[in-house]
């Protein structure tokens, strides 16, 4: 189930105040994706922005940049600082995301993930980003547990990663983080299952 806080303009203010911006990460990702395809990069979705410090990180990467919130009042607050043109903002839940299927080139969830219904909102990024697209999801730890259809072990091994010492990691996990995109069989849009 979702939660639902932090919807306040005081709160959404301390937010752009205080909230770090994963310039690094988003330069892995960016950089992870240009191997991964030639083809410009159109549309990304930064979910549960809030007052969108990580949204405008995308901005010099894609022609559109949406940054999406359940709170109408950090919606309110990103939308009024000084963004690059092609940013917009739009309020609405993570789990219902205003997109066509297959549209997305990247979404985002930047420390926010674990405020959604991981798999309603797992499923409704699989139906929005292209074949190919990508799903990033930024936290201060990787201390989640995702469900999503027969792959929920395999995500789960993988945000495991983060926690285990280098020198104690499985060679073929790290081969999955590497490469599982190009093998992991995410499950149909109409999954049948607990979610």
């Amino acid at each position: 189930m979702a939660v639902r806080l932090f919807e306040g303009k005081d709160h959404a203010a301390s937010y752009l105040q205080y909230r770090v911006a994963p310039h690094e990460l988003i330069s892995k990702i960016m950089s992870y994706m240009e191997k991964r395809t030639t083809s410009q990069f159109k549309l990304a979705v930064d979910v549960g922005c809030g007052p969108g410090q990580g949204t405008v990180l995308l901005a010099p990467y894609f022609t559109k940049v949406v940054g999406t919130d359940v709170s109408q009042a950090m919606v309110e607050r990103a939308s009024a600082k000084s963004n690059p043109p092609n940013i917009s903002y739009r309020q609405c839940p993570a789990e219902e995301l205003p997109f066509t299927s297959g549209q997305v080139d990247l979404v985002t969830a930047m420390t926010a993930a674990h405020w959604f219904d991981q798999p309603r909102f797992l499923q409704e990024a699989n139906r929005v980003l292209r074949p190919g697209g990508c799903l990033a999801l930024l936290s201060y730890s990787m201390d989640m547990n995702l469900e999503y259809g027969d792959v929920s072990d395999t995500l789960n091994d993988i945000c495991q990663e983060d926690r285990v010492p280098a020198s104690e990691k499985d060679p073929s996990s790290e081969w999955i983080y590497r490469h599982g995109g190009d093998v992991l069989q995410l499950p149909a849009t109409e999954t049948k299952g607990p979610f």
